[in-house]
């Protein structure tokens, strides 16, 4: 018997081989693709999109790595010690809780990354 799981927190695989004498287990944790080699046609999955992932992940990490200060987590955290400044008298956040330590790239850098995006785009296109 063969699953695909992302983690065992139980130890239900572990548990299998005594439960089942005989029987041989195989965990395939997060490769569905032996899932879906296992199972053949009995299970349909969508083809993968390498273009679309491209846009979406491109997107997703231009919003995380240029966020906004009110965004981030020092920002989401000064907000919070706002709302409860007046049910918490004399509450303290240090200042170090509050800097944006964010990296971000650079100019060039991020055009590289965009640059990257495209041309696996185009690879796709062609």
């Amino acid at each position: 018997m063969g699953a695909w799981q992302t983690a065992d927190t139980m130890g239900f695989f572990e548990a299998l081989p005594e439960l089942w004498p005989g029987w041989r287990t195989e965990r395939w944790d997060d490769r569905y693709e032996n899932h879906v080699a296992a199972c053949g046609p009995a299970l349909g999955v969508p083809g993968l999109d390498l273009v679309e992932g491209v846009d979406v992940a491109e997107a997703w990490i231009r919003e995380r790595v240029f966020e906004s200060y009110a965004d981030s987590p020092a920002g989401q955290l000064a907000n919070l010690a706002g709302m409860l400044a007046p049910l918490a008298p004399g509450l303290e956040v240090g200042a170090d809780a509050l800097t944006d330590f964010a990296v971000r790239p650079t100019t060039a850098e991020w055009a590289r990354f965009e640059e990257a995006c495209a041309r696996l785009r185009d690879s796709r296109a062609a």
